[in-house]
C-alpha cells in the first residue's frame, strides 16, 4: 500500500503546476524584451570597465544582445570592429523561475519576498550575461570549438588564449548557461521560505512519519521452541 502524499506537500506541488507557467508566460511576453534592454545597458557599462581594450559596448538587437568588440577580424583588419552574440534569455529566465516559485508558496509579505528575491537574483543575472561575454570574446580569439558553440567565421587579430585558460572560460560558460538559471532562483527561494519549509513541510511530514509509526501494530515475540 503506498503512502498518502502530504496535503501541504501536495498544495504546493499543485501550486507550483500553476504558478510556474504563468510567471514564464508573463516574462515572455511582457518582460523579456524591456529586461533585456536595461541589461544590455548595464553590462555594456561593466564591460567597458572589465575589458576596455577588448569591447566598445553591447548593442542591442531586440532581444537579444551583440557584443561590440574592438578586435577587428584577421582577414579585413580595416574593420575596426566585430559583433558577437550575446544571449540574454538563458539569464533572465531565473526572475520568472524564482516569482513562480514564490507565489505557489504561502505565507505572508508576498510583495516582500518577490522584492528581496528578485533584487538578490539582479546581479546573479549580471555575473550570468558577464560569464558569456567572456567566453564570447575567448571563443572568437581561440578560434577552435568549445562544447556546443562554434567560434564566428571571421578569425581574431589578437592571440589565442591558453588552453588552460580557454577550458576555464568554457567552465564558465557552462555555469551560466546551464547551472546559475536553475540553482540560484532555488537558492534564492528556498532562503527566503526557510521557516514555511522547516516548520510546515518538514514538520508535517515528520509528523506524519511517527503517527504512522505509532499506528504500527506491535510484532509478536517469536514462539518457543518445540522440545
Amino acid at each position: 500500500m503506498y503512502a498518502r502524499l502530504d496535503p501541504l506537500l501536495l498544495r504546493l506541488l499543485l501550486s507550483g503546476v500553476l504558478c510556474l507557467p504563468v510567471c514564464l508566460g508573463l516574462w515572455w511576453w511582457l518582460v523579456r524584451e524591456p529586461l533585456a534592454r536595461e541589461l544590455g545597458h548595464g553590462v555594456g557599462f561593466i564591460s567597458q570597465w572589465l575589458w576596455s581594450e577588448t569591447v566598445l559596448g553591447v548593442g542591442l538587437d531586440g532581444d537579444k544582445g551583440l557584443i561590440v568588440s574592438l578586435v577587428p577580424p584577421l582577414t579585413d583588419s580595416a574593420r575596426m570592429f566585430m559583433a558577437l552574440p550575446l544571449p540574454f534569455d538563458r539569464a533572465t529566465v531565473m526572475l520568472p523561475l524564482f516569482w513562480g516559485l514564490t507565489l505557489a508558496t504561502p505565507g505572508r509579505g508576498l510583495p516582500r519576498r518577490l522584492l528581496y528575491g528578485s533584487l538578490a537574483l539582479l546581479p546573479v543575472v549580471c555575473i550570468t550575461v558577464l560569464l558569456y561575454v567572456q567566453f564570447q570574446l575567448a571563443l572568437y580569439r581561440t578560434h577552435l570549438p568549445l562544447l556546443t558553440e562554434l567560434p564566428p567565421p571571421d578569425y581574431a587579430l589578437a592571440l589565442p588564449d591558453s588552453p588552460v585558460l580557454y577550458q576555464l572560460w568554457g567552465l564558465g560558460r557552462q555555469l551560466a548557461m546551464l547551472v546559475l538559471p536553475i540553482v540560484a532562483p532555488l537558492l534564492a527561494w528556498l532562503l527566503l521560505h526557510q521557516r514555511y519549509l522547516r516548520e510546515i513541510i518538514l514538520g508535517g511530514l515528520v509528523q506524519r512519519a511517527l503517527g504512522a509509526a505509532s499506528r504500527r501494530p506491535p510484532s509478536l515475540p517469536p514462539p518457543d521452541p518445540v522440545e
